[in-house]
């Protein structure tokens, strides 16, 4: 039996209209040589200078926001039967991204739909950088731990198992000036600024240059985030966050003791797996509700968690009662040890919208074509265009086996312009009439009812 999995993550895009600036170019991650890169002259925050308490501010709602994506997310008729895998990271920076230059009530959904202070916006912004380089310094660090065990008689480790890389570009409409605060905010906060980009007459060209910035950033796995059909010449800017990992685990699976065995699914049937196992301390507890295991990978500064709901308790039943303080978010510190049996896999989802999961968590004005307000990306556009979002899209895989984990992820925020606020025609409403009806003439400039009765069968020709 084939599952088609579903599942969401990390690389996120947004496309937006707005404005263009005199570039230079930017040989480190410059998509082309050519590509002319708007950019504030300000450099990227060291993560060392940020106060500690925005980046446990930066967590503390990054992880409220994944809860509350997540549970939007398994709305979807399909989440129940399918497998679902979403990066609230990955989303939440290129959504802060976004909301740097959302003003008015558009800015103030989007706060509380990404939990962030309102009135703490600078924070934000920094707690989000100083995450992202927290994190793109733990493979260096699980490398050198590794490649410092092998003087000891350990095996020497390949760099290429040891990746963990959050980047972000911008790419906007070389026809607008892009305001100097947004600027600034993406090159100290996000190590970026806007590629100069002919969206209004090359945007498939522009689609795929994106697509290639994203493939080269997640080790070729992610590729096509952005279908055909995504961009069009409205677009105005998509900005991009991407995430990749490889590492191996801090204590492998031996693969001389993996072999199939049955996984049973929610509809009772079973298919057949390849388990592989391990006998371990690991970190681990029983809420009551099921098994929580933690293992780690290598240098133990990223885990991958498991949560097993007991028999007799369904998934969805304990996904119901997910909160931040949940075992599988807050991994147990107690070390037990433990015989795990845990499944391969390796799955890459389809791109999958969180238009909808984001609107019910209230960040309705910014797909508003009428009402958004991201002037603070582009007070004047030239065009007279209004920027709002027209979709989220989310896509990731991951695989898991006995060496280690690969996992990537990709977000497009898509955000367009408009120069005419245009209405969507409204729905019909049916009206079938095939059962006995009233009938009347009315005189409307008087309301004289001139005629009334009811038609009982309308092939009757005499009484």
């Amino acid at each position: 039996m084939i599952r088609r999995p579903l599942l969401l993550c990390t690389l996120t895009s947004l496309a937006l209209a707005a404005c263009s600036s005199s570039g230079t170019s930017d040989p480190g991650g410059n998509p082309s040589n050519e590509t002319a890169l708007a950019k504030s002259n300000l450099q990227r925050a060291p993560a060392a200078e940020v106060p500690s308490d925005a980046l446990s501010g930066a967590s503390a709602a990054n992880n409220a926001f994944a809860v509350d994506l997540y549970a939007q997310v398994l709305t979807a008729p399909t989440a129940s039967t399918h497998n679902v895998l979403t990066s609230p990271l990955s989303a939440s920076l290129a959504l802060t991204m976004a909301f740097s230059g959302a003003h008015g009530q558009t800015a103030t959904e989007m706060a509380a739909a990404l939990h962030i202070d309102p009135n703490a916006r600078d924070a934000a912004f920094a707690g989000q950088n100083a995450l992202s380089q927290g994190l793109n310094a733990r493979a260096a660090a699980a490398f050198a731990r590794a490649t410092q065990n092998a003087k000891s008689g350990g095996a020497a480790p390949s760099a290429d198992d040891y990746q963990l890389q959050v980047v972000n570009s911008v790419w906007g409409e070389k026809s607008y000036t892009w305001e100097a605060p947004f600027l600034d905010i993406l090159a100290t906060n996000y190590g970026t600024g806007v590629y100069q980009t002919d969206f209004i007459h090359a945007y498939e060209p522009a689609r795929l240059s994106i697509n290639a910035w994203v493939s080269d950033h997640t080790n070729d796995k992610i590729n096509d985030l952005l279908a055909k059909g995504v961009l069009d010449d409205a677009t105005r800017m998509v900005l991009v966050n991407a995430l990749h990992l490889k590492m191996p685990w801090e204590t492998p699976f031996e693969a001389s003791l993996t072999r199939p065995d049955t996984f049973t699914l929610a509809d009772a049937s079973t298919v057949s797996a390849d388990f592989m196992r391990l006998t371990t301390n690991l970190g681990y507890a029983d809420d009551g509700d099921a098994q929580v295991v933690t293992l780690p990978l290598a240098n133990r500064e990223l885990s991958v968690v498991i949560a097993l709901p007991h028999d007799g308790v369904s998934l969805s039943s304990y996904e119901a009662k997910l909160g931040a303080k949940s075992g599988v978010l807050a991994p147990p510190p107690q070390t037990q040890l433990v015989a795990l049996s845990l499944p391969k896999v390796n799955f890459t989802s389809p791109s999958f919208s969180l238009a909808e999961p984001l609107k019910a968590l209230g960040m309705n004005q910014a797909f508003d074509r009428a009402q958004a307000d991201f002037h603070g990306l582009c007070a004047q556009p030239p065009d007279g265009a209004n920027l709002y979002v027209s979709d989220v899209v989310q896509k990731a895989m991951i695989a898991m086996e006995e060496s280690g984990v690969e996992a990537a992820a990709a977000t497009a925020v898509v955000v367009a312009g408009t120069t005419s606020i245009e209405v969507d025609p409204p729905s019909p409403v049916s009206v079938v009439v095939n059962r006995p009806f009233m009938i009347s003439i009315v005189d409307q400039p008087t309301g004289a009812v001139l005629m009334l009765g009811h038609v009982q069968n309308p092939t009757e020709t005499a009484q």
